[in-house]
């Protein structure tokens, strides 16, 4: 089940890949793995079966109570054990001792001992990408800080109806419906409730192992071998949403049934129950046991308060329950009454008494065969199975929705080499495609895209070069992803890229089309500063501050660069491709995206998703009268087709774009409506962060305007004002900002005079 390589590969490294899903699951359980086996075991069960690795994380943490304890301490002290075939128990450390029911994750070192020992298993295992299913709110304050990480919220229960419910607890869980990239829930009433924050909302309801219920073991157990016929039974926590008034007085009334009760007692009282010679409290039973005693029941219970929790409970019990064939009884459970043809609903001892006494009378009637098999087969239709399919549609069409890339390529061999070279060592994506269209190349591409061996790229040779608009309809035709992006061959991709390029879409399910910024674009997705050359694409260092600067930044757009764009595979379905009439290129994206528009869709710039573009690769092999020509005849063809005239795009997103006036700059200051922040800094900012960098971070904000005086950016000199982040800006000129007042001035290098400028030192 692993389908793109997880590791960084290149051209030199295509052959004899493994067609592999590189998806690890992490479980942040409500219940420890040894406890009652329930919903959170059975579907990891399911992943490992399927082929995942599944990592399932302690309740309790193991303890260091070492304020200097570093990585490699924490390292040697997590605990790791193997459960079965593809499932490993997990111990995290933490500073202090925490329980995943009482506490919370609030000292500094918790979270770092904690994400230092995910870190470790990480490297242990060469775990990279991963599916996290949270299931109690206390670990919404570490899963959203793991990288390469989606998480899924499998919300079970109503937390607020258990008593021993942390108000700090049930705090958190807000948090976690409404960051979760996808929540599931077991019940209807908790569907309702997160879609309140959430739009991703799935309801997936519990399930049974039909095949462990199903099948009647040969031996009985000893415990019961004296009990008497008929025998009402229930298998389950006896805990205080248990009814045991219920089943004393049932007991009470009818001295000639013997009521089995197989769960843990803990909060239930259960003296009066003890008193009456037919009632069998027999405790925990291991799960493998419980079969040998379902079977012997007559009839089963469901015998539920109805109460915030239980209105909310999908019960597990009665798949396993319907499983055996048993008839059924229980309380008038919501998550029930869909199910009335296989389970009797009741209110109070009464009605319990005479849908037992109904149930009981089955048994001798021509209906109980029929009746018997068809509880079985419902079992057998809501399975654990069933319930992974389930997930891993939601996996697979949400979190990691299908991405077909389609290259392209005229000549320019070494440009599209570097191209692919980067998409295999950057494009960290499980579910993806490459399709490599040529357009009739007359140097050496096509032999060496003939050579290319990989099981996710795909490579169409054309016999003729139909330009920019007709081998991306190639591609697009042979895509099977659900979006389809289109990327030039003098492209550098960068780390995080593709992930950052489709978060959009998981915003606004309006969007149809969404680009990176970049370094060389027609239009406003071009940054005003960029760090990198032609042969890396992006200074590492500076694109790990661009990803912090911007992280998860979005905004609309009305135009979109196709050097690299995202399209829902959908919008094509629905508009049509693009026009061919362009020829081999120049106005088919501005043509594309008006289309959109049309259509209702929006397009969005996602600003923490960048990708290096060298610009004009193929056109550069051409003569300057051939470029005008075709430049001038594509601009005809569009402002005919759409009654107007073309005007040229929006250039980079900086207040002080091309200005040099400090008139004008202080202009341009004093109408932002922010406050305005000057900051002396150090001549070279550089990696890693020095503390005035953090504390520079620290001003940035959406309320303020920061200018800094800084010569050098990861060795890039400054000229003029340039934009380095959403809220801040550098300089290396101060004459710039002389008409400028500021309402404060920081320095970092010398103490500021008072009236300096024209603001208030601070």
């Amino acid at each position: 089940m692993r389908s793109f390589p997880s590791k960084a590969h290149t051209l030199d490294s295509l052959e004899s890949q493994p067609a592999t899903l590189d998806i690890d699951i992490f479980r942040f359980p409500i219940i420890d793995w040894d406890y009652r086996w329930q919903r959170p075991q059975q579907l990891c069960q399911q992943f490992a079966q399927h082929g995942y690795r599944v990592f399932y994380f302690s309740i309790e943490s193991e303890q260091i109570n070492n304020r200097n304890a570093d990585f490699e301490e924490i390292r040697a002290k997590l605990r790791i054990e193997e459960k079965q075939n593809n499932v490993w128990l997990v111990t995290l450390c933490s500073y202090s001792r925490l329980n995943a029911y009482r506490d919370t994750i609030k000292h500094p070192l918790d979270k770092q001992y904690l994400k230092w020992s995910i870190e470790a298993l990480k490297q242990r295992f060469g775990i990279h990408q991963t599916v996290t299913i949270v299931d109690l709110p206390f670990w919404s304050t570490l899963v959203f800080e793991l990288d390469h990480n989606k998480v899924i919220y499998d919300c079970m229960d109503e937390h607020a109806g258990f008593s021993n419910t942390s108000a700090e607890l049930l705090a958190l869980e807000p948090n976690l419906l409404s960051r979760s990239d996808a929540v599931v829930t077991s019940s209807d009433l908790l569907c309702e409730k997160a879609k309140q924050l959430n739009s991703s909302v799935h309801l997936i309801r519990n399930a049974g192992d039909y095949k462990h219920f199903a099948e009647k073991p040969s031996q009985l157990p000893s415990d019961i071998s004296n009990v008497r016929k008929p025998v009402i039974g229930y298998i389950g926590a006896i805990a205080d949403w248990f009814d045991m008034g219920l089943v004393h007085e049932l007991a009470e009334r009818n001295p000639n049934w013997d009521f089995v009760l197989i769960g843990n007692t803990y909060y239930s009282d259960t003296s009066k129950v003890e008193m009456l010679s037919n009632v069998l409290l027999l405790g925990e039973k291991p799960y493998s046991e419980l079969p040998a005693y379902l079977h012997q029941f007559d009839v089963c219970l469901i015998p539920f308060y109805i109460n915030q929790l239980t209105m909310a409970t999908n019960p597990v019990k009665i798949y396993e329950y319907l499983a055996a064939g048993k008839p059924v009884v229980s309380t008038e459970l919501p998550e029930l009454n869909s199910m009335q043809e296989y389970v009797a609903l009741a209110k109070g001892a009464k009605e319990f008494e005479a849908a037992i006494w109904e149930a009981l009378q089955e048994q001798n009637s021509m209906e109980h065969a029929e009746k018997v098999e068809k509880r079985r087969l419902f079992a057998a239709n809501n399975t654990w199975a069933d319930r992974y399919e389930d997930f891993q549609a939601i996996i697979m069409n949400e979190l990691y929705p299908k991405v077909s890339i389609i290259v392209v390529t005229h000549n320019n061999w070494n440009l599209t080499r570097r191209c692919i070279d980067s998409l295999l060592r950057y494009t960290d994506y499980p579910r993806l495609e490459i399709i490599l269209v040529d357009n009739a190349s007359t140097d050496e591409t096509t032999t060496h895209l003939l050579k290319l061996q990989h099981p996710h790229i795909k490579t169409i040779l054309l016999s003729e070069n139909t330009g920019f608009a007709g081998g991306n309809i190639v591609g697009t035709l042979n895509a099977t992803g659900d979006y389809v992006v289109l990327l030039n061959n003098d492209t550098i991709v960068a780390k995080e890229w593709l992930p950052r390029l489709l978060r959009p879409f998981t915003v606004d399910d309006k969007i149809g089309a969404v680009g990176p910024v970049s370094n060389f674009v027609g239009n406003d997705q071009k940054l005003d500063f960029f760090v990198g050359d032609e042969i890396q694409g992006a200074n590492e260092a500076w694109l790990n501050e661009f990803h912090e600067l911007y992280n998860q930044k979005m905004r609309y757009s009305e135009m979109l660069g196709f050097f690299c764009v995202a399209i829902k595979k959908t919008v094509f379905a629905k508009i049509g491709h693009l026009d061919k009439n362009f020829g081999y290129g120049m106005f088919e994206d501005d043509d594309y995206c008006l289309r959109m528009q049309q259509a209702g869709y929006r397009l969005a710039v996602a600003e923490d998703a960048f990708v290096f573009h060298q610009g004009n690769a193929t056109f550069k092999q051409w003569n300057e009268e051939q470029k005008s020509s075709l430049f001038t005849n594509n601009r005809t063809y569009f402002e005919a087709k759409w009654g107007r005239s073309w005007e040229l795009p929006k250039m980079p997103l900086s207040l002080f774009i091309n200005q040099s006036d400090p008139d004008k700059i202080a202009e341009i200051v004093a109408a932002s409506g922010k406050s305005s922040v000057f900051v002396y800094c150090p001549d070279h900012w550089g990696a890693p962060k020095e503390e005035w960098q953090h504390k520079l971070l620290d001003i940035c904000n959406e309320q303020t305007l920061v200018i800094a005086l800084v010569k050098s950016y990861f060795n890039e000199p400054i000229h003029g004002i340039r934009k380095i982040g959403p809220h801040l800006y550098f300089t290396n000129n101060e004459q710039l900002l002389e008409k400028t007042n500021f309402d404060f001035i920081y320095s970092f290098t010398h103490v500021v005079p008072r009236g300096e400028f024209n603001g208030d030192a601070s």
